[in-house]
């Protein structure tokens, strides 16, 4: 029987569930530990508080750890500029934050 593993320190909760919220997008079966015991920070050694994620099966750990290793990476690909406002973006962006106008096919370089 498979037993859970923690993957990852974090160092803070939100920054935990979003990694957590991308495993569970990939698939893969994990929670998060330790999140409320963040506020003593300071009181409790920052190790002993620190947000972790845990997959709930060890047999995911590498496929789990490439995943977040490829999140990591920097988009591949030229940012773009909006023809409809201007605004510059980074290519893994499809939509404008600033406008919400979506990436046109041949994207322009910015």
């Amino acid at each position: 029987m498979p037993g859970v593993k923690r993957i990852l320190r974090c160092l803070h909760p939100l920054q935990a569930e979003h990694y957590a919220n991308v495993l569970r997008a990939a698939g893969f079966a994990c929670n998060v530990r330790g999140a409320a015991l963040y506020g003593a920070v300071g009181d409790i050694p920052w190790q002993e508080c620190a947000p972790e994620v845990w997959l709930r099966n060890d047999d995911d750990l590498d496929l789990a750890t490439r995943v977040l290793e490829e999140l990591a990476m920097a988009s591949k690909g030229e940012a773009w500029r909006c023809d409809r406002c201007g605004e510059t973006l980074e290519p893994q962006f499809a939509t404008c934050w600033q406008c919400g106008k979506e990436r046109d096919e041949r994207p322009t370089s910015g």
